[in-house]
């Protein structure tokens, strides 16, 4: 800011302080001024384009976000390639068990839980007997830490299983003793401590690590350290024993069950079984089937995604009452946003399925669009069409694959193509695939090794499948895409971190910044150096004023008048 006075003034200008108009008494500092913004008016320009580019990037990076979100709401719902694992919620199964005897919680009795391979039905079951550990203990003793003068070495372990020698010497109290079979209790499976029965009275207690399994013991040297103290009866038997090894057994259907442990995984596919408490009096039902409530919890959540990013799509299309497109709608005719709300809105908009009168759309599954183009649930229709069309609610969401050939499957898809029927004949020759053909037609895929994947630019194009066959094979692949598949490709090519298009509209604009700041920097640069000329000029036409002045009021003072003329 100029400081003026009527003899001129002193102002600041980037990081020269000078000195105006003492002479002349014009306003330089003005003059300098307006010929500097002049100069770097186009990096203001750019400087503006900047921030707006930023706020664009921003929005796209709010778009990607949402995208990827509503995705994510569709993992379960989509359907899976990989060998590995399959996240489907429409695999998943539930049960409910039950009893007619009163007063009887089934969950203190049966822990039971259900994998996706298990078959639906229902079983009876009972729990006869719970699988035990077996436990003895020895003789009284008044004090656990008095050395009891023994001085042998004993083998012990669980029958079947790996022993261990546990030597003792006559320095050893009795929990000593307990602690030298502690040391190898992670080899024989069997653990030892001293509790305190009664005042004063301690005893040794031996505990297999395992149910149903005996604890075995013999005389390896020296003193029967077991015998002497009370544990065992010195011919391989125990004194004492308080709980012996015994097995688990259940009933299911009429059929008993017995096992070493409390867990059954191998009596019904796919069901586990974890025996809390015995009661061969009581019957259970085991009612297993689809997981109704997993299956809308999470077609509620793809609509809770669609919504959100929904939401976005009408504040980037909001437009004021006069007319004015709101601030913020920043996206305000984006063709990236444009693209992706005509591609999402057309997949909702298709039938799925099998057609016919089979539910094909969300409207029949009571999903329906407000006008604003959120979705609308009706979750009354939607726990009908799930409980009873259950298959067909699948169908909808997942892709349907007809695949006659076991040693062939699709191992990828990320077409947009709603069905096809692919007539495939596979040549094998010498130990590999030499030829693929589909619908008589030999240039559509790629070969590597048992990988078959659709040409860049063909129909095909995102398909990719697996033949693990050893001979020539023809056979007919039928494949209806499910709306979540469908709707996840499409997303996928604008909200992908690496190919999608808004990754790389954002790349584009933060180009177009960098250079536009690069080139911002180069103006104010020239300016600054424009401006220092200026201030430099200007101070030599002040001082040359002052120089003709200072001559001036000479020839006044000689010629004795003031006239300047």
């Amino acid at each position: 800011m100029a400081t003026v006075t009527n003899q001129g003034g002193v102002t600041t200008q980037g990081s020269r302080t000078f000195y105006f108009g003492s002479s002349s008494g014009l306003d330089t500092s003005a003059l300098i001024e307006a010929a500097y913004n002049q100069r770097v008016a186009e990096a203001t320009r750019n400087d503006d384009k900047i921030t707006t580019n930023e706020s664009r990037v921003s929005a796209l990076s709010d778009l990607q976000t949402l995208s990827k979100t509503l995705q994510t709401a569709m993992t379960s719902l989509r359907t899976n390639y990989s060998l590995l694992s399959d996240p489907s919620v429409f695999n998943q199964k539930s049960g409910t068990l039950t009893t007619a005897t009163t007063g009887v919680n089934p969950s203190s009795f049966l822990g039971v839980s259900i994998d996706s391979d298990a078959g639906a039905g229902s079983y009876s079951v009972q729990v006869s007997s719970l699988a035990m550990a077996q436990k003895v203990r020895g003789s009284s003793y008044g004090d656990a830490t008095v050395a009891q003068s023994l001085n042998g070495t004993f083998q012990i372990g669980l029958a079947g299983g790996a022993t261990a020698n546990i030597a003792i010497d006559g320095t050893m109290s009795l929990n000593d003793i307990a602690a030298t079979i502690n040391t190898q209790k992670d080899t024989t499976g069997v653990t030892a401590s001293v509790l305190q029965v009664s005042p004063g009275q301690y005893q040794l207690f031996l505990t297999a690590n395992e149910t149903n399994k005996a604890i075995t013991t013999s005389l390896v040297s020296g003193t029967d350290v077991l015998q002497s103290l009370g544990v065992t009866d010195g011919v391989g038997g125990f004194l004492d024993e308080i709980q012996p090894a015994s097995a688990a057994e259940i009933i299911v259907d009429g059929v008993t069950f017995t096992r070493d442990s409390n867990t059954f995984n191998d009596v019904i596919d796919g069901v586990n079984f974890d025996l809390l408490t015995a009661n061969p009096g009581v019957t259970f039902n085991l009612k297993i089937g689809n997981d109704n409530s997993a299956v809308k919890d999470k077609i509620l959540d793809f609509v809770e995604a669609y919504n959100g990013l929904r939401d976005f799509i009408l504040a980037n299309q909001s437009v004021q009452s006069n007319g004015n497109v709101s601030e913020e709608a920043i996206l305000f005719g984006d063709n990236q946003l444009r693209a992706l709300t005509t591609g999402v809105q057309d997949i909702l908009s298709k039938s799925f399925g099998d057609g016919g009168t089979n539910l094909s759309t969300l409207r029949e599954l009571g999903i329906t669009q407000g006008g604003d183009g959120k979705l609308i649930t009706d979750e009354g229709k939607l726990d009908t069409a799930i409980a009873t069309k259950f298959d067909e609610v699948k169908d909808i969401f997942s892709t349907q694959i007809v695949n006659p050939n076991a040693n062939f499957r699709m191992s990828g898809n990320t077409s947009l193509m709603t069905s096809a029927t692919m007539n495939f004949d596979i040549t094998y020759s010498g130990g590999a695939i030499t030829n693929v053909s589909v619908n008589g037609d030999s240039t559509l895929f790629d070969i590597n090794g048992t990988s078959i994947t659709g040409k860049k630019g063909s129909i095909y194009e995102g398909m990719s499948f697996a033949y693990i066959g050893t001979v020539s094979t023809t056979f007919t692949f039928e494949m209806n895409q499910g709306l979540g598949d469908l709707l996840d490709n499409q997303l996928n090519r604008f909200s992908d971190t690496i190919t999608g298009s808004l990754e790389i509209e954002k790349q584009r604009l933060n180009d177009i910044s960098k250079d536009l700041e690069a080139r911002s920097v180069r103006i104010r640069e020239r300016a600054d150096d424009y401006r220092n000329s200026l201030i430099d000029r200007y101070a030599a036409f002040e001082a040359k004023i002052g120089a003709s002045n200072a001559v001036l009021a000479q020839i006044k003072a000689i010629l004795g008048t003031n006239n300047d003329n």
